[in-house]
Formats: C-alpha cells, sequence, structure tokens
C-alpha cells in the first residue's frame, strides 16, 4: 500500500488508512474494557475477535485489487547506489532515522507512560477506552485534515521547511505529553499533534522516496528510505527509549526525545538553507496514475512471468 500510496495518492490513502485504523481501535478498547470484569486484568478477546474478522475483509478484498505493470531498471542496484551517493539523499536518510527514533518512542513506550499515568491518578478502570481513544484520536483528528492538505502544503513549502515543521511539532508533542496531569489529557494532544508530526512527517518521507527514485526502481528505492525510518530507526529508538525509560522514568526520556527533536529540526534547517536546497527535488504535479497499466492480480504475475522468459 504505501507504495502505491507514495506513487499516486499521498492523501486519500493516508486519510482511508486512518480513520479505519482510528474506528476499530476505539471499538477494541471499548470492547476490551466492557468484557473485563477486572481493573488490572484485561480480556482482549473482542480485539482478536476484530482481528480475525477484518483480516478475512482483506483477503477477499485483495482477490479483487487492481495492480500496477511498472517500468523495470536494466540495472537496479547501481542506479539505486548512484542515487544514494548525493549529498541530498543521503543527508535526508540520516534524519528520516532520526524520525524514526523519535516515532518508535511514541509507537513502543505511549501507551506503557499512559498506563503509568492511569495508575499514579486512579484511572486504570478507564485505561483501554482511554488507550482506544488515543488512537482515535490520532487517526481521526488532525490526521484526517493533514493527508487531505498534505499534498497542497508541500508543494506550498517544499520537503525542506516542511521536514522542520514536523520535527518541532514532535518536540511540542512529546513535552506535552510529559506534562499532562492524567491520561485524558493526551487523548486531546494526541487529536491535534499526530498530524502535523507523524502524518505530515511520513508522507514527505514515501513522497521524497518516489520522487527521487530513477525509472523502475520507485519501489526500491521506497524501502530503502522507509526501512530506515520504520526499521533501523524505530529499533535503535525503542533500544534507546528501554534504557531511557527504566533508568529516569517516562516523563524525562519524553522531554530528552523532545529535546532531539527540536535539536534535529534546528540541524536540518541550517543543513538545508546552506547545502540542500538547491539540490531538493521538485514536487510532481502530475500523478504517476495516468502512465500506469492497471491488471488483476493473476493478469499481473502473468505478465510480469512473460517479461521474465523474454529478458
Amino acid at each position: 500500500m504505501v507504495v502505491l500510496w507514495a506513487m499516486d495518492d499521498k492523501e486519500s490513502g493516508g486519510l482511508l488508512a486512518g480513520v479505519s485504523k482510528g474506528i476499530t481501535a476505539l471499538l477494541a478498547g471499548y470492547a476490551i474494557d466492557l468484557v473485563s470484569e477486572d481493573n488490572n486484568y484485561k480480556s482482549y478477546t473482542p480485539a482478536f475477535i476484530l482481528v480475525i474478522v477484518f483480516i478475512s475483509f482483506d483477503v477477499i478484498s485483495c482477490t479483487k485489487l487492481q495492480l500496477p505493470i511498472m517500468t523495470r531498471s536494466d540495472n537496479i542496484t547501481k542506479d539505486v547506489w548512484k542515487l544514494l551517493k548525493l549529498p541530498t539523499i543521503y543527508i535526508f536518510l540520516i534524519f528520516v532515522t532520526i524520525a524514526g527514533i523519535i516515532d518508535s518512542f511514541l509507537i513502543n513506550f505511549l501507551f506503557w507512560y499512559i498506563e503509568d499515568l492511569a495508575k499514579q491518578t486512579d484511572f486504570l478502570s478507564q485505561i483501554k477506552l482511554i488507550e482506544g481513544l488515543v488512537v482515535a484520536a490520532q487517526t481521526l483528528g488532525a490526521e484526517v485534515l493533514v493527508f487531505s492538505l498534505s499534498g497542497k502544503i508541500l508543494k506550498k513549502f517544499g520537503y525542506g521547511y516542511t521536514m522542520t515543521f514536523c520535527f518541532v511539532c514532535y518536540s511540542i508533542r512529546l513535552l506535552l505529553i510529559s506534562l499532562s496531569l492524567n491520561p485524558w489529557w493526551i487523548v486531546l494532544i494526541e487529536l491535534f499533534m499526530q498530524g502535523p508530526s507523524y502524518s505530515l512527517c511520513y508522507t514527505i518521507i514515501v513522497g521524497f522516496a518516489s520522487v527521487v527514485a530513477p525509472p523502475g526502481t520507485s519501489a526500491t528505492v521506497q524501502n530503502i528510505v522507509t526501512g530506515m525510518d520504520d526499521d533501523f530507526g524505530f529499533a535503535l529508538g525503542s533500544f534507546i527509549g528501554g534504557i531511557l525509560y527504566k533508568m529516569i522514568g517516562g516523563a524525562m526520556t519524553l522531554r530528552l526525545f523532545s529535546l532531539l527533536s527540536i535539536l534535529t529540526a534546528i540541524s536540518y534547517l541550517l543543513l538545508y538553507v546552506t547545502i540542500l536546497k538547491d539540490g531538493m527535488p521538485k514536487i510532481k504535479n502530475q500523478s504517476t496514475r495516468d502512465n500506469i497499466k492497471w491488471k488483476s492480480p493473476q493478469d499481473a504475475a502473468e505478465d510480469c512471468d512473460a517479461s521474465e522468459i523474454n529478458s
């Protein structure tokens, strides 16, 4: 999905994914609290039932998908390596990794922090509902607006200034969470801050990868860029975040990550205006969807097999 979304429709693809995630998280959280008889021991049966139901819908839907037949590079390794040697690209990858480090703490430790805060403020009986509302707020709040406007934002301000803005928003978001007096405050924070931080940043990452990729290497380049964010960055951030959480607690760790975010924003802005600005790619105005032939999964597989035999 990420590959197709980055190529063609960053706005609608991310919007639909976010809305569906928010609704199901809210339903699962409420159902878990509803069927659980004890505040400390929760039954996750409703969540597993929802997973099975929606996976079944996914499997059925996938059989009806129209897949793109895309051009192929004669030498993917050579083309991609040549791209990665450009300063604009490898510096961007460094900051993409930092974004992954920051995201990893929010994804892996935010609920842990919410539960700790709930214990301290006597909201443990509502914890799964609160966590479901947090995810719903993240995906149904500012994220909806940001995904709807992401293309216009990038065309107006470009990748450099927009990326800087994302890191500033990460810093504000992390600091506000660390200062929350009870877990319900975090619902409100995530309602407004998920969109201009995570959602806009991820749009930049996959969109940038799609724009700079040489012909026939789009999927490879996007996998490299998102891998630095979702894989290497997440692994590094989880390792560092876990150590810090144990040593200094959740609130102080959030504040350190907030400091990292604002320092990253300043660093990227300085590099952008002094080194990177002239090398940044232009935003594509025409959707690549117009240049793609779409086929059913069976036809796409047969076409790929035929092209390999001919080559």
